[in-house]
């Protein structure tokens, strides 16, 4: 009965702790400590833990990776425009 809050919990955390490092980059412009190739494979790893979710049919990881897509591509997009 708990599984389920476990996994929205954690879903919301590991989508949230990417929004201070969005919020840097934009206010910033400052991209220079970001790695573009290691953020363009976690977007890789979210789109494809997004798939798997869309495929099990699983809420928790649909919801948090799809938060999460859209979150890695500001920042890759802010490493892109100001890197």
């Amino acid at each position: 009965m708990i599984t389920p809050y476990i996994g929205y919990l954690a879903a919301i955390l590991g989508t949230i702790c990417w929004l201070p490092q969005a919020w840097k980059a934009w206010a910033t412009r400052d991209t220079a400590g970001l790695s573009l190739v290691s953020n363009l494979m976690f977007l890789l790893t979210v789109l494809l833990w997004f798939g798997y979710g869309l495929l099990i049919g699983d809420w928790p990881l649909i919801l948090a990776n799809f938060c999460a897509i859209l979150i890695v591509l500001s920042i890759v997009a802010a490493k892109l425009k100001f890197g």
